[in-house]
């Protein structure tokens, strides 16, 4: 597999103008999967730069749509939003964990043998936070912050 020209195409979409973050959630899940099916550093890491790219991207548009949220007061007596289920709350603070992972992946010498894991726990990140992103994308939604 020629990592180089399967990034390239993907690589060059930033390029021309920044997708909204449904697509760019999508993109994170595809270098995901392309992550998942390098064997070497040397394959990793081109596809690590893009996926660099793209989360630095999405990370800047999330600090850009956060300018749309309210801060409201809601008493006790309100009913409180359900927290989710995983420990990476926000879709933030999953972007900055994916961030880190990656530059990990870019910059580390490791063990040939971490390598499965350490894509495969960016692939899970990565999804969980991409389907966030997409679905929350199709349903009007109200923001509540408590303060």
């Amino acid at each position: 597999m020629n990592t180089e020209t399967s990034v390239n195409p993907i690589y060059s979409e930033l390029s021309q103008d920044t997708p909204d973050l449904p697509t760019l959630a999508e993109r994170c899940k595809l270098l995901a999967e392309i992550l998942l099916d390098c064997n070497s550093l040397p394959q990793t890491q081109p596809v690590a730069r893009c996926f660099a790219a793209y989360l630095d991207i999405l990370q800047a548009e999330l600090e850009k749509s956060m300018a749309d949220f309210r801060v409201v007061e809601i008493s006790d007596e309100q009913e409180q939003p359900e927290p989710r289920g995983w420990f990476l709350e926000d879709t933030e603070t999953q972007c900055n964990y994916c961030r880190a992972l990656n530059h990990v992946l870019l910059i580390s010498h490791f063990d040939r043998d971490m390598l499965p894991h350490l894509t495969g726990l960016l692939h899970d990140m990565t999804h969980m936070m991409a389907d966030g992103l997409v679905a929350s994308s199709h349903q009007p939604t109200v923001t509540v912050i408590h303060c």
